[in-house]
């Protein structure tokens, strides 16, 4: 049985949307704390969380009873030499991933929740750490594994060459990078790596990105933070066309989560950090130049 850390934002909705995947949780407290959605998928029996950390013990304490994880840590030291792997939890600040600094040097495969950094240095010094400490690193929005475009993904929707398309979200307190990052990773996991420069129309709350390839396709997403919430793609190519809602949250935490599992086990990556920083680079400057004329 692998052993996973859960560290920070653990009553954050990922945090505890995470907890249930692993562990499951008793229904009756989670209702009794209001606990919101609660979830059926399962990563598997092969990996539990067996450590928590919070900053507010209470929190980790209440995810700990509820989900049945055995031990609340004091520090975040206390979850080293502990754990096979370790999740560290979005909390909304946008801070987070510097909690995954000594878990990446003690060599523990890591997963940060989205995003990996709203600064570009930061996470190319994180993705450096993991590399000089041949640490499994991993870092993405979960619209990645969306069940609604694995056909596209794996080949078997015949749209033909992908020529254009669009990729819409909901943003966040006007934050382009905390939110529009599932936008941008509903697009990417379709469209794959190749961006050649981003440019941003749009305006605080109201953005509207071009993103270019490096084949000379574009592509706009655009993050709204007023519209009802939603994670829409549509994709035109030279046979058809397609429009698609990601809805499925059960299929893609938990797809998210088993990949995390599986390279805890076998120590590979499931795509390579470059492409987590290719997307950051872009909604950092997508951010950086709104309404100005972009940058490659």
């Amino acid at each position: 049985m692998l052993k996973i850390g859960l560290v920070g934002g653990v009553k954050e909705f990922h945090g505890m949307t995470f907890a249930e995947m692993f562990n499951g949780y008793d229904r009756d407290k989670a209702v009794s704390k209001n606990w919101g959605a609660l979830y059926e998928a399962r990563v598997g029996e092969d990996a539990r969380i067996t450590h928590i950390w919070n900053e507010k013990k209470e929190d980790a304490e209440e995810v700990a009873e509820i989900c049945n994880i055995e031990n609340v840590a004091p520090d975040i030291e206390s979850v080293l030499g502990k754990v096979d792997g370790v999740i560290i939890v979005d909390d909304c600040t946008m801070k987070h991933q510097r909690r995954a600094i000594p878990f990446l040097k003690a060599g523990i495969p890591t997963f940060i929740d989205k995003p990996l950094s709203p600064d570009v240095k930061e996470a190319e010094e994180i993705v450096g750490l993991a590399r000089k400490h041949n640490t499994g690193i991993m870092s993405c929005s979960a619209l990645r594994y969306a069940k609604e475009t694995k056909e596209i993904r794996e080949g078997k929707h015949d749209l033909g060459k992908i020529l254009t398309g669009f990729a819409i979200c909901r943003e966040w307190q006007g934050s382009l990078i905390f939110y529009g990052i599932h936008a941008m990773e509903l697009l990417y996991s379709v469209v794959g790596p190749g961006i050649e420069s981003v440019r941003n129309i749009g305006e605080k709350a109201k953005d509207i990105l071009i993103v270019k390839y490096k084949d000379g396709r574009k592509f706009i997403v655009s993050a709204y933070e007023k519209i009802a919430p939603t994670f829409q793609i549509n994709l035109y190519g030279t046979n058809g066309n397609v429009s698609i809602t990601a809805e499925d949250s059960d299929f893609f935490y938990s797809e998210m989560l088993r990949d995390f599992v599986r390279m805890v086990k076998t120590g590979k990556e499931p795509f390579l950090p470059d492409e987590t920083l290719e997307i950051i680079k872009a909604l950092v400057i997508d951010e950086r130049a709104r309404g100005s004329a972009g940058s490659d």
